[in-house]
């Protein structure tokens, strides 16, 4: 493996610190057992309504899960099997579990490339944007 650039290194703390965060952990191994609804993942994990919404928010604009609306219910899943694989080995490792070190060693042979990086304005609720009233006739 080579050394961390000083880019990498910014972007990998980034990413540690969506995992920094109890609620995000809670949902994240909640959601290791499969897709959950919002209801779901509110009476699984005890965050309330406007806190879980915060967080799945904050969690989606990462791309670490993914929506999917059924009628009038959402489901949340891991975005993916490298996303399964990174929350798996993280929460394991952080317990002290041995068995996630072949985890580790699958994510590793993958030679994942860093998370990208993303605006502010993907993903997340759209709001709309009222210009003031134009003054081209002063």
């Amino acid at each position: 493996m080579s050394p961390l650039s000083l880019d990498e290194a910014k972007l990998l703390v980034e990413r540690l610190k969506l995992f920094a965060q109890p609620q995000r952990l809670l949902i994240l191994d909640a959601l290791l057992t499969g897709p959950l609804a919002v209801s779901e993942l509110e009476s699984q994990t005890g965050i309330g309504q406007p806190t879980l919404s915060q967080q799945l928010g904050t969690l989606r604009r990462a791309d670490i899960i993914v929506p999917r609306r059924e009628s009038r219910t959402i489901y949340y899943s891991l975005a993916s099997e490298d996303e399964v694989l990174r929350a798996r080995a993280l929460i394991g490792l952080l317990r002290g579990d041995q068995s996630t070190l072949p985890l580790l060693q699958s994510i590793a042979a993958g030679k994942e490339s860093p998370p990208k990086k993303r605006g502010l304005t993907e993903g997340g609720a759209r709001f709309a944007f009222i210009r003031p009233p134009s003054s081209a006739g002063n």
